[in-house]
């Protein structure tokens, strides 16, 4: 099999175990409606430009 990170300077690439994830997110809690809200304004605020060329369409 070819090394195609050779040309990064990695020798040899190391096989890595996968990381099954733990948490369960629960969106209908308090906490996760928070959680929501704050992501969808910090979306919000920075992606303003786009939302409102989408807006105008």
């Amino acid at each position: 099999m070819e090394n195609k990170l050779a040309k990064y300077g990695v020798a040899e690439p190391v096989n890595r175990p996968k990381i099954k994830p733990t948490k369960q997110l629960d969106l209908s809690t308090p906490e996760g409606q928070r959680l929501v809200y704050s992501e969808a304004k910090l979306i919000l605020s920075q992606h303003k430009n786009t939302f409102k060329r989408l807006a105008a369409m």
